[in-house]
């Protein structure tokens, strides 16, 4: 199945940044937070990572690339997704240099990695009978249609 970030999952990505998990390889977490996170494409996000930042999961990244996010601020019950990919840190180039640089602009963060998930899994983690839904599963459309039953509202970034 095709991933597609829907409006309202890019919207909350963006505008609250995301708590990023890693795992080593026998299943010991690492979390970390990506402040500033921007969607480069229909199923990959990018966080732009200070040193102590991506210091906490750099060790277990490099062993395991699998990582899950799930959006900060007002958490699970109002952004109620967890994402899950395969994670890949740039620290130099354009792909770096686009993303460093608005991440200093827009947030003052001094970026050391940009790390860049290609999105493959999304489930729904609202309370209640829905959670652990996998969305993925669903085509495009039907994703957009089970989000429009259930909120009305859909943040914009702070300038």
């Amino acid at each position: 199945m095709t991933i597609q970030l829907t409006e309202r999952m890019r919207a909350w990505i963006e505008a609250m940044g995301c708590h990023l998990c890693v795992a080593t390889p026998r299943g010991v977490p690492f979390v970390t937070l990506g402040r500033y996170a921007s969607v480069t494409g229909d199923d990959e996000v990018a966080f732009a990572l200070a040193q102590d930042e991506y210091a906490v999961i750099s060790p277990a990244l490099s062993a395991n690339p699998w990582v899950a996010f799930g959006v900060s601020k007002q958490g699970g019950i109002r952004a109620s997704f967890q994402f899950k990919g395969i994670g890949r840190a740039v620290t130099e180039g354009p792909l770096f240099t686009d993303i460093a640089t608005v991440a200093r602009d827009v947030q003052g963060i001094e970026t050391y990695a940009v790390l860049y998930v290609k999105v493959s899994e999304i489930y729904c983690t609202k309370p209640g009978a829905e959670a652990g839904q996998r969305l993925d599963m669903l085509p495009p459309d039907e994703v957009c249609e089970w989000e429009k039953q259930r909120w009305k509202d859909i943040p914009h970034k702070k300038s």
